[in-house]
């Protein structure tokens, strides 16, 4: 029995609230567990994955310098992060910009990075790492703007898997992200009930009535599972009041309790075919 079918049965005894949307599988074995994984939703902060990967390419390529000042506006955008406190603050790296942007979730940073890649850059990211839902079309918190921010599950596994593999970034690039993932400051989803010496890789979304959670989970320094959680239409007072706790929060929890359990547990059976093919035709 391998890590697919062992999740599975974790899944079985639980209840969820809202719309959920689970992609997961190891990322040895290949084997998908899907569900509800290609429904299309606001992407929330998950998107800021993406971003940091298009910006890491363009460093890697040389169109971008990791240590280059980038001015900010003095009207920043407000939400989740810090920079709308510093207005004395004119100009940040790009190398702290990225860092703010996934492990607090700025978005004056993510949207100050947006404006270093461009909307084509981050357009091709997404085609070249098989995603089939997703479209950053907008700044964050832009609602006035046109265009989309949304992506589905499977779209957000795929890139977390692509990441941990090597496939999305060069090998320096690849550790710069994965160790920007692993300080990840809001860690109230997926990694809550993991034990102590768990390695988690993770980036929440929220707004009101949603809560996402996008990760790689391991018991040592090498990504062993892709789990990503996707939880909107949710209807209690916490949820739907603003961006912390509720039952979405409680349920990306118990799936990331049940992924680890499922991570841990020895095979018992005859292992599934290696590679990714159950994944990308799902």
């Amino acid at each position: 029995m391998g890590y697919a079918a062992r999740f599975e049965a974790e899944l079985a005894g639980l209840e969820f609230p809202g719309r959920v949307g689970i992609a997961s599988w190891d990322l040895r074995e290949g084997v998908p567990v899907l569900r509800g994984a290609e429904v299309e939703k606001h992407s929330a902060s998950t998107i800021k994955v993406l971003v940091m990967i298009a910006a890491l390419r363009a460093v890697a390529d040389g169109r971008l310098d990791l240590d280059r000042l980038v001015e900010l506006p003095r009207e920043r955008i407000r939400g989740t992060g810090v920079l709308f406190e510093m207005p004395s603050v004119a100009a940040v790296s790009l190398r702290d910009l990225i860092a703010l942007m996934i492990v607090v979730s700025d978005n004056g940073a993510t949207n100050a990075v947006i404006d270093e890649v461009g909307f084509p850059a981050i357009a091709d990211c997404i085609a070249d790492l098989g995603c089939t839902g997703t479209r950053v079309e907008r700044h964050i918190m832009d609602t006035e703007s046109p265009g989309l921010l949304q992506t589905t599950a499977l779209d957000q596994a795929r890139v977390m898997a692509a990441l941990a593999g090597g496939e999305a970034l060069p090998a320096r690039q690849t550790e710069h992200a994965l160790d920007v993932l692993a300080r990840q400051q809001v860690v109230d989803r997926i990694p809550l009930r993991l034990p102590e010496n768990a390695r988690c890789w993770n980036k929440t979304g929220e707004i009101k009535g949603l809560r996402h959670d996008v990760a790689l989970l391991s018991t040592d320094d090498t990504p062993q599972v892709v789990l990503a959680v996707l939880i909107d239409r949710l209807t209690d007072p916490v949820s739907t009041k603003g961006y912390r706790g509720g039952d979405g929060v409680e349920a990306a929890a118990a799936i990331g309790e049940a992924a680890w359990r499922a991570m841990i547990q020895p095979d018992t059976g005859i292992q599934p075919s290696t590679g990714s093919h159950g994944v990308d035709g799902a």
